[in-house]
């Protein structure tokens, strides 16, 4: 039931033109970022940028962009089932609501993944086109080898992942408050860019506490070591993991206690 409900979530949403306007767009960007930043001269020998580097602003940008694409997919996951009625159709069959509820988090974390996937390949599609993926050398000695650098891209990949899946049952959780998408839109958006600020404020002692902080600290690991600097990651393993499944667990327990208490019959 799951699996048929997550098939109809993407049905009703691939219908659409504006999920595919907003992919592109992101995705153009994230591009036109990268290829300007690969073929601007540099001004001195120290500011070459190395294949991690470019990976990293351009992964970087396209997740700050898909960051807010789920986060409004998200939002109108249940308020525009609310504002169209459908929500009611939907529970007269035999689907629980915690199915319910399991279905648009499956499915828009799997939107998510593609998202990210997509962010990925155009990354490194750039970056073998241009810059090139070698070693990262410093006064002729090796740093770090090719081989280092594809499986340090890897991990900071799958960590991403993972710290995408409070983002999803964020959105999803905002969009139980509206009957009006556009308004759940609204808000989400402006608490995003609120989170984003506050954590930016409150910076590492505070804000390793909040998953916001967490969520682009893998892709900034790739531009340190592109930027030949030292990073590790034991912090971000650490708190980053530690608070993205809390807040996970916290928002999902959140909103099928909200579903459950909701009365719909009216």
């Amino acid at each position: 039931m799951i699996w048929a409900l997550c098939r109809q979530e993407g049905i009703k949403l691939f219908t659409q033109k504006y999920p595919y306007f907003l992919l592109g767009l992101i995705l153009v960007v994230q591009a036109g970022v990268m290829i300007f930043t690969a073929t601007t001269p540099p001004e001195t020998t120290l500011d070459v940028v190395t294949g991690p580097q470019l990976f990293a602003k351009g992964a970087g940008w396209g997740l700050q962009l898909g960051f807010y694409l789920i986060l409004v997919i998200g939002a109108m996951g249940f308020s525009q089932e609310f504002s169209l009625g459908t929500v009611k159709t939907v529970l007269v069959l035999p689907v629980r609501r915690t199915q319910w509820v399991a279905a648009k988090i499956l499915f828009l974390v799997m939107l998510a993944a593609v998202l990210l996937l997509a962010v990925t390949l155009l990354a490194v599609l750039i970056v073998a086109l241009t810059i090139g993926w070698g070693d990262v050398v410093i006064e002729n000695q090796v740093l770090f080898t090719a081989g280092v650098v594809r499986r340090q891209v890897l991990v900071a990949i799958a960590l991403t992942l993972v710290f995408l899946l409070p983002v999803c049952a964020f959105g999803l959780l905002v969009g139980l408050f509206f009957n009006s998408s556009g308004a759940a839109v609204g808000t989400a958006l402006m608490l995003g860019i609120v989170a984003q600020t506050a954590v930016g404020l409150f910076g590492e002692k505070s804000g390793k506490y909040f998953f916001f902080f967490h969520l682009f600290r893998p892709i900034s690991n790739i531009e340190r070591m592109g930027k030949l600097h030292h990073f590790q990651w034991e912090p971000v393993l650490t708190w980053g993991l530690g608070s993205t499944l809390i807040s996970f667990a916290v928002f999902t327990a959140w909103i099928i206690l909200k579903m459950e208490r909701m009365d719909i019959s009216g």
